[in-house]
């Protein structure tokens, strides 16, 4: 039997990345930013709030322009190594993913104010314009885990999810998979064995990244005091695929009969019979892809109370963003009488077929950071935290374009969601550059990235070094590796486990990402 649904429901399972395009974790996807910038900064573990002329800040204090003597330009090339590993019910499985690009590219006019026989040590110095490209996130991932679970099966989310909703109930009711409890009140049961071993995997591939030009000027008040405003324009690609797999048996008619003993699997004269005490193979896949545009504002400041001092402070509006979500999933299910799949009984597949794009609107967070750097004879030391409340990115719909009132609830819903979902959070950065010669330095940071979640510890720590090499009076050349260790828990699939006396099955994901990106500038 092959089904197809093109209907907009939720056609993936619960607990996963929801069809839909407008999901609360999607609101992180887009909201969350990572400092990259030049080699120099990310050496310096991204602190950048209260340290100044550098290309990085032009997209991160755009006071720091105030900074240049001169006019300056630089490309950064990158390496991303993203390497996952993933415990599912005793088995661990590795895999890596590579990625090669251009974090950041940048051009800074200097603009000096003239004053014909002037005090040149006092008023407004100059007046600095930048154009720069930075890669703000680079979505970069391949996550695969599997196991044999004998506590569960997916199908156990899927007649929740019946359960909860008609029209869901409608499509995959025929799909031999569920049955009707014998008490109408309890809703459906797996014909799937929970209780017997089955092998489970999943997969997700993504990539994509989120990306800002920023287009701003920063200005010199007698060497005292700099200010800057930047105007970004944002742009995001995201795609991601996912595939779960779960391979096992079938109930037996006493098993079928304990739950419902009028059931129509259990009468031989109904096609639903031969599935029973079947093996079966399901897949469950999912397509994602995601792209908008957006624009924000940053203020910022850096003031210089002693010359050895700088306090920096940057405003970030929040990105109003338009973007467009195309998606497609299907469930597909084949069974066999025994474990040989030449010995085939049938087949469903229940399909969402590819629609038309979703546009919606997006505002993300306000972002405030505050900076200081203290400089010494030989280096310097800089630090810096940013706020970041992610439980205030909004979704809303685009004026006129859907006059469907069970759209407009759900946006209110996802919105109601990211707000359960996710809080404040503080991202803190500490760097320090020395300088071992007269062409070569030295730099070395950390920066901890505070958890976006209420109930969850997603916290991140990076650590980085980095060398920095003046090969002439104009050229210089900067390096930097980073690396981070992030570590965290998921579930392929949730269900009720109050009602089916179970947990939901658990995996645990360690996340190795390794970034080397060298910086090549001139002074002119």
């Amino acid at each position: 039997m092959i089904k197809k649904v093109t209907l907009l429901t939720t056609l993936l399972s619960v607990g996963t990345i929801l069809t839909q395009a407008q999901s609360v974790k999607d609101a992180l996807i887009i909201s969350q930013e990572f400092n990259n910038g030049t080699a120099r900064f990310k050496g310096l573990g991204g602190a950048q709030t209260a340290l100044g002329g550098d290309i990085s800040s032009i997209s991160g204090n755009p006071a720091g322009l105030g900074f240049f003597g001169q006019s300056d330009f630089s490309v950064t090339g990158s390496y991303l190594n993203t390497k996952n590993k993933g415990s599912y019910f005793g088995e661990t499985n590795s895999q890596s993913k590579n990625n090669f690009g251009v974090d950041n590219a940048g051009i800074v006019l200097h603009m000096p104010t003239y004053r014909n026989g002037g005090n040149l040590d006092k008023g407004w110095l100059n007046f600095n314009v930048g154009v720069s490209y930075n890669k703000t996130n680079n979505f970069t991932n391949h996550l695969f885990y599997g196991g044999t679970n004998s506590n569960s099966t997916i199908v156990q989310s899927y007649t929740d999810l019946m359960y909860q909703d008609a029209t869901w109930q409608e499509d995959f009711q025929d799909t031999y998979l569920v049955e009707p409890y014998g008490d109408a009140s309890k809703g459906f049961f797996p014909i799937t064995r929970e209780g017997d071993a089955k092998y489970q995997q999943n997969e997700l591939v993504e990539t994509g990244y989120n990306s800002r030009t920023n287009l701003s000027f920063g200005g010199n008040y007698s060497n005292k005091f700099y200010v800057g405003v930047s105007f970004g324009f944002t742009s995001l690609r995201y795609d991601a695929s996912k595939h779960f797999g779960e391979y096992g048996w079938t109930k037996d008619a006493a098993a079928v009969a304990a739950n419902n003993p009028n059931s129509v699997f259990l009468d031989p004269t109904n096609d639903a019979n031969q599935y029973l005490d079947a093996s079966y193979d399901l897949v469950d896949n999912y397509g994602y892809s995601s792209r908008g545009s957006g624009f924000d504002f940053k203020l910022g400041f850096i003031y210089k109370p002693k010359e050895d001092w700088n306090i920096g402070v940057t405003i970030q509006t929040p990105t109003w963003m338009t973007i467009s979500d195309h998606l497609y999933t299907y469930k597909e299910t084949n069974f066999y009488r025994d474990e040989n799949t030449s010995t085939e009984i049938g087949y469903n597949r229940l399909v969402i077929d590819p629609i038309d794009p979703t546009d919606y609107n997006v505002r993300t967070p306000f972002k405030f950071s505050l900076g200081a750097t203290k400089f010494f004879s030989r280096g310097l030391i800089t630090a810096d935290a940013e706020f970041v409340d992610y439980s205030s990115t909004r979704y809303r719909e685009i004026d006129g374009m859907y006059m469907d009132n069970a759209y407009t609830r759900y946006i209110d819903d996802t919105n109601n969601g990211i707000k359960e979902t996710y809080k404040a959070a503080i991202n803190a950065r500490l760097g320090g550059e020395v300088l071992i010669n007269s062409f070569l330095s030295g730099r070395a940071g950390v920066n901890y990235f505070g958890t976006p979640y209420k109930n969850a510890d997603n916290s991140n720590y990076n650590g980085s070094l980095g060398l920095g090499v003046k090969l002439n009076s104009s050229l210089y050349l900067d390096l930097a590796v980073q690396h981070s260790i992030l570590k965290y828990s998921e579930s392929p699939y949730v269900y009720d486990q109050e009602f089916w006396g179970t947990a939901s099955p658990v995996a645990d994901i360690t996340v190795n990402r390794t970034n080397a990106v060298l910086t090549l500038g001139a002074k002119f």
